[in-house]
């Protein structure tokens, strides 16, 4: 069975004891050696997602369901007040301006789209598993942030990506660590 197969079948368990993923009530499992680098990001998605719907969200995987074709959004979470638009990204790099740029121009349409149909509060969030593995604290380059002291965090590149409000107020920028060892923190602006 393929990865892909294999996260849709049903709700995911990490059993970091044994080193593998089971599929709840059904026989399934996938050992952690044998999912590669990219395919780990699929099961970052799903491992979201699931954390979401715990949190009472109806949750559409985009990102599994569409690959490549996902617009730049990897879930859809809604409840009765807002639509979140989601990136997730699992991976070491540290992410930086270009990346930050392509996530931004990557999701626009989508989110232009459901800015035009929809009455409900629009979030863009991306998510990452590590904050500390994922941002640098300084930037290379000299940049001009708006952002004011009050709301400066100590990761210069999620700065960045936060200080976008300004070009886009109608959708809301947030930013999550959702560490796959359960450990949960939110940042928004």
């Amino acid at each position: 069975m393929g990865i892909e197969k294999f996260l849709k079948s049903g709700k995911i368990i990490l059993n970091n004891l044994e080193n593998k993923i089971e599929i709840i009530n059904k026989p399934e499992t996938i050992n952690f050696c044998e999912i590669s680098p990219s395919e780990w990001g699929q099961v970052y998605e799903k491992f979201v997602g699931q954390h979401l719907e715990e949190e009472g969200y109806k949750v559409q995987y985009d990102g599994l369901n569409l690959g490549f074709l996902d617009g730049g959004i990897d879930l859809i979470a809604e409840n009765e007040n807002h639509i979140n638009f989601i990136q997730c990204k699992f991976f070491k790099n540290k992410i930086g301006k270009s990346q930050i740029d392509w996530i931004l121009y990557k999701a626009s349409n989508k989110l232009l789209k459901q800015y035009k149909s929809s009455d409900k509060k629009l979030i863009f969030t991306l998510v990452v598993n590590d904050v500390e593995s994922n941002f640098a604290k300084k930037a290379k380059t000299k940049l001009k942030l708006t952002f004011t002291e009050s709301l400066k965090i100590k990761y210069f590149w999620l700065q960045y990506f936060l200080d976008h409000k300004h070009i886009q107020d109608k959708v809301k920028l947030e930013f999550k660590e959702i560490n796959m060892n359960n450990n949960y923190s939110q940042h928004s602006i």
